[in-house]
Formats: structure tokens, C-alpha cells, sequence
């Protein structure tokens, strides 16, 4: 969904997300874990790490004051 600014993006994906795991770009945990530990889960909005701390993920935006703007998670 496409909102007028930056932080309503942040607040409409924040409110969507609420307390469960969500997947995020650069989602590649499972390339790291040892054979026999379990699938990443996925993220926590407000968390800084994924939940199985290989990556450090945070909300970002893209978009302009024109087009709208769209709120997503990704690892850094």
C-alpha cells in the first residue's frame, strides 16, 4: 500500500506486522545455519537482529512525495 509520507508507511507496516516474524529482503539465514539447526524464522518489527541472529535487519522506506511511500524490512 502506498502512503503520503515516510513514517505513516513505517506505522501502517509496523501495525500490520504486530508480534509475529515476517520474512525480509536479504533473507538468507539458512545459507549459514548448520546442517541440523532450524529455519530462521524471520524478523520482529523493533528487534535488531533476525530470529536466529545472523542478520542485522531494520525497516526502510523507498518512494518520494510524488509516487508515495512504501515501508518493507530488510537486512543491512
Amino acid at each position: 500500500m502506498i502512503h503520503k509520507t515516510e513514517q505513516e508507511a513505517i506505522d501502517a507496516f509496523t501495525k500490520q506486522a504486530g508480534d509475529s516474524y515476517i520474512d525480509f529482503d536479504g533473507q538468507n539465514c539458512n545459507d549459514y545455519l548448520d546442517d541440523d539447526a532450524e529455519e530462521c524464522g524471520g524478523w520482529q518489527v523493533g528487534d535488531h537482529r533476525c530470529d536466529c541472529g545472523n542478520r542485522r535487519v531494520s525497516l526502510t522506506t523507498y518512494g518520494d512525495s510524488t509516487t508515495g511511500f512504501v515501508a518493507y524490512a530488510a537486512a543491512y
